[in-house]
């Protein structure tokens, strides 16, 4: 009696798998939404991210954009009255 190997064979790929497949390879940074009606895939769409490098670092880049224009305010949000403005 000899052993026979099985072969597990996949069903062959969808076009809406091949289609969310090749989404997901093509963004570096985004989403994919596959939209689903009545148990059936009917649209997949794709957002993409373009990000720019920023050397600096998170802390700083906070920090820097907490100081630029803003109104400087007592704690509780109350602006600032005119004499405290001139000292």
């Amino acid at each position: 009696m000899s052993i026979k190997p099985v072969e597990l064979r996949e069903p062959p790929e969808t076009a809406w798998e091949r289609t969310v497949k090749q989404a997901v390879r093509s963004l570096r940074y985004g989403s994919v939404e596959v939209q689903v009606h009545d148990g059936r895939v009917v649209q997949v769409e794709t957002r993409e991210k373009v990000r720019f490098a920023d050397d600096r670092r998170p802390d700083d880049r906070r920090r820097q954009e907490d100081n630029e224009g803003r109104v400087h305010r007592k704690p509780g949000g109350a602006a600032p009255s005119p004499e405290e403005t001139n000292e």
